[in-house]
């Protein structure tokens, strides 16, 4: 079947819930009953009530729209990214439900989302019809069907096997199944809660038992991180499992993009401001030292209006990369701070490391030896501000950043491309 009109649609729809903020979209997917998890689903009725496969070996068609959806997205954004990755997960769920009841009966039923309702003919037999099974074969993600009442574990499918190497005869049951996927006892108490929690929730609502990301052992020792969610089917509930890996790995690079400073690279005043109180309550409570370098280019102004914006943005690229690399402690931390300015906050430094930081920096800018001919020296150059507290001190967040400012100030005023403590 071609899907070409379903994929239109279905990308006019998260295009729609795009325009929406980012807090927002996060709402809408948290939220089991929200407007878009609705409009999802009627989209999925509409698409497949009269195309469900009589033959269950057909393989399920949903990834083949959704990156038929992705790829019409020229620019894809975190908002999209979100709102395809869970709208994929609910209709891979969902034709598994809508395929299963097909192949077990026939018979009509009047209401639109009965499919969703996950109410099974027959439910002492279900797991010995032959379709049932081949469905559990052929499905594209982990997925075990347990029983409500003992906590056997009924079957698991191929995919299971494959990626936690774990078959029924080593998981007989649940409790075996905590023992080995999450050996770590403390762990392992918490999973169950978590678990249990879950499959409450899903009883109360009458809706899917929610997910969670969740930390499995493999039978060869790998832990795979895998949200898990479940369908209820009465006496049984099936388990699907969803490689949480490549989300997260995602969700790390938005963060990081959020927190980056494109032009120079470095971390940007969000995360320096992020950074700072955590750095600042750490030092206050621990009675750590803790030291503040402000850097701002010296006569930035003329030197753009002399070679141009161009040359300014690699400048500016230059000298960031030339201080990151010259601070290079790992619980030290670099940022561009706007403009022209850039700061360095240096964790258990007083000020005379401070100091001795300052002046590397200084050096590493000299030996760019870039030229600024509206420069006294006739290149580039930097002044900077330095300003540490230690236990003794008492000031809050903007003492401490106005000290250094102030230092940085008194080093402009007494001719640039020199360093001042405050």
């Amino acid at each position: 079947m071609n899907y070409a009109f379903q994929v239109k649609k279905l990308t006019t729809l998260i295009t729609f819930y795009t325009t929406n903020s980012s807090f927002h979209v996060k709402q809408l997917l948290e939220n089991p009953t929200s407007e878009f998890k609705q409009s999802a689903y009627k989209l999925f009725h509409e698409i497949f009530k009269h195309s469900v496969p009589v033959d269950s070996q057909q393989i399920s068609p949903v990834d083949a729209i959704f990156d038929s959806v992705t790829a019409s997205l020229a620019l894809i954004n975190q908002s999209e990214v979100a709102l395809i990755e869970a709208t994929q997960k609910w209709w891979n769920e969902w034709y598994f439900v809508l395929t299963m009841e097909h192949s077990l009966s026939h018979e009509k039923e009047d209401a639109p989302y009965s499919f969703l309702s996950k109410k099974m003919h027959h439910p002492m037999k279900r797991h010995e019809m032959s379709h049932y099974a081949h469905l559990f074969t052929i499905l594209p993600m982990p997925i075990s069907n347990v029983c409500a009442k003992t906590g056997d574990i009924i079957r698991v499918n191929q995919r299971f096997i494959d990626v936690f190497g774990y078959t029924v005869d080593d998981l007989p049951n649940l409790e075996q199944w905590w023992v080995n996927a999450y050996p770590d006892p403390h762990y392992r108490e918490s999973v169950k809660k978590m678990w249990q929690s879950a499959l409450e929730i899903g009883n109360e609502t009458g809706q899917d038992i929610p997910a969670h990301d969740y930390h499995v052992t493999c039978k060869n020792g790998n832990t795979i991180t895998m949200e898990v969610s479940g369908i209820n089917l009465g006496d049984e509930y099936i388990a699907v499992f969803n490689d949480a890996t490549k989300r997260l790995e995602d969700q790390n690079i938005l963060r990081d993009m959020a927190f980056l400073d494109s032009l120079t690279q470095i971390a940007n005043r969000r995360r320096f401001d992020e950074k700072l109180s955590k750095e600042f309550e750490k030092a206050v409570e621990c009675g750590d030292d803790l030291a503040i370098i402000l850097i701002d280019i010296d006569h930035f102004k003329l030197f753009n209006d002399r070679y141009g914006h161009v040359e300014g943005d690699l400048c500016l690229y230059n000298v960031a990369q030339a201080i990151a690399c010259t601070v290079s402690r790992t619980e030290d931390f670099v940022a561009r701070y706007g403009g022209e300015e850039f700061v360095v906050l240096l964790p258990q430094t007083d000020k005379q490391g401070a100091l001795f930081i300052a002046e590397h920096i200084q050096k590493a800018i000299e030996e760019l030896h870039i030229p600024h001919e509206d420069s006294f020296t006739g290149y580039l150059t930097l002044s900077m501000g330095i300003h540490a507290i230690n236990k003794d001190d008492s000031c809050d967040q903007k003492e401490f950043i106005k000290a250094a400012d102030s230092a940085l100030y008194y080093s402009k005023r007494q001719g640039r491309n020199c360093l001042a403590l405050s």
